[in-house]
C-alpha cells in the first residue's frame, strides 16, 4: 500500500500542469475523446487520483495512469515544440489502454500502437535525427529524409507474423522505392509485469532475461534469415515498455530499447549515405548496435 503525500517527486502540482497540458494539445489537435477508453481513461485515472485525500492509502496500481502521463506529455511536449505534426497519431489513442505488458484484443490496442510511434519520433528529434509523422494512415508510420519508419506492436512474437511483417515493409519499400528501418514495441509479447515477475529488483532481473531468452530463436531466425530477404531494410530496433515494482524505486515506467544495423554489402544501390542515414536512426535506441552483413 501507498498513501497520498508520499509520491514527492511528482506533485499534485506537476500531476496537474501535465494534465492540463495533455487536455491542451488534445483541443488544440482537433481530437474528441472518447468516453472510457484510451486518452479519456487515462485523463479521468489522474484525475481520480489528484481527489485521492492527503494520508489515504491506495495500491500501486493507482500510480501507473501517473507513470504513462508523465512519459506521454513529456513526448508529446517535444514534438509540440519542435513544430511536428501529430494529430493523426495523437486522435489514434482514443481506443485501448495503457495496459502494458497485458494483451489485449486485436481492435482494442491502439493506445500502446501510437504512444510507440509517437515515443519513437520523439525520442528521434530530441537525439537531432528530424522525422515527420505522416498525418495519414496509408503507408509507413515515420519519415526521416529518403527512409521510411514502420512500427509494429505484436502481441505474439512468431516467425511467422514476423516474416508477414518484414515482407510486407520490403514490397511496400520497392513500391517507393525507398529503404527503411523497422521498429518493434515487445512490450505485449514479452508480458513484463511487476505481478509476472514479483517485487524484487534481482528477481525482476533475473526473470526478465529469462523471457527474453525465450523469445531468442524468433528473434535470431528474424535477424539471420528473414532479413535477407528484406534488402530494402537496413535496421531493427525493439523497445519494451514496462511498470517496474521495487521496495526501493517503488512504481516506475521503464523503456529499454536495443537496435541491429543491418549492412547491405552486396546491394550495390545502396549509397554509403543511405546506411549512415538509416545508423542514425538506430544510434538513440543503441548506441552501438550489433551488426548483421548479409
Amino acid at each position: 500500500m501507498f498513501q497520498k503525500g508520499q509520491l514527492t517527486g511528482y506533485s499534485n502540482v506537476l500531476i496537474q500542469a501535465d494534465l492540463d497540458f495533455l487536455k491542451y494539445q488534445i483541443k488544440n489537435q482537433g481530437v474528441k475523446l472518447i468516453a472510457g477508453t484510451g486518452l479519456h481513461k487515462l485523463i479521468s485515472e489522474c484525475e481520480h487520483f489528484l481527489a485521492i485525500p492527503s494520508g489515504e492509502e491506495f495500491t500501486y496500481d493507482v500510480l501507473k495512469p501517473l507513470l504513462v502521463l508523465y512519459s506521454l506529455s513529456d513526448t508529446v511536449r517535444t514534438l509540440w515544440m519542435k513544430g511536428k505534426k501529430y494529430a493523426t497519431q495523437l486522435g489514434a489513442m482514443n481506443s485501448g489502454d495503457f495496459s502494458y505488458g497485458v494483451k489485449g484484443s486485436s481492435h482494442d490496442k491502439y493506445f500502446k500502437d501510437f504512444e510507440f510511434e509517437l515515443f519513437s519520433a520523439a525520442f528521434l528529434v530530441e537525439n537531432n535525427v528530424d522525422v515527420e509523422l505522416p498525418q495519414h494512415t496509408e503507408g509507413n508510420d515515420i519519415m526521416f529524409g529518403q527512409l521510411e519508419i514502420q512500427c509494429k506492436h505484436p502481441e505474439v512474437l512468431s516467425r511467422d507474423n514476423m516474416d508477414d511483417y518484414l515482407r510486407a515493409f520490403q514490397s511496400s519499400l520497392v513500391k517507393s522505392n525507398k529503404y527503411g528501418v523497422f521498429g518493434v514495441g515487445s512490450d505485449d509479447f514479452l508480458g513484463f509485469t511487476p505481478e509476472q515477475f514479483g517485487f524484487d529488483d534481482k528477481l525482476i532481473l533475473a526473470n526478465y532475461q529469462r523471457t527474453l531468452q525465450v523469445e531468442d530463436d524468433v528473434l535470431r531466425h528474424i535477424f539471420d534469415d528473414v532479413l535477407r530477404f528484406c534488402p530494402r531494410v537496413l535496421g531493427v530496433y525493439i523497445l519494451n515498455t514496462h511498470f517496474l515494482f521495487s521496495e526501493k524505486m517503488g512504481l516506475t515506467l521503464s523503456k529499454t530499447s536495443n537496435a541491429v544495423f543491418c549492412l547491405r554489402p552486396n546491394a550495390k544501390e545502396v549509397p554509403e549515405s543511405m546506411h549512415r542515414e538509416a545508423y542514425k536512426i538506430l544510434y538513440p535506441f543503441n548506441s552501438k548496435p550489433a551488426i548483421r552483413s548479409y
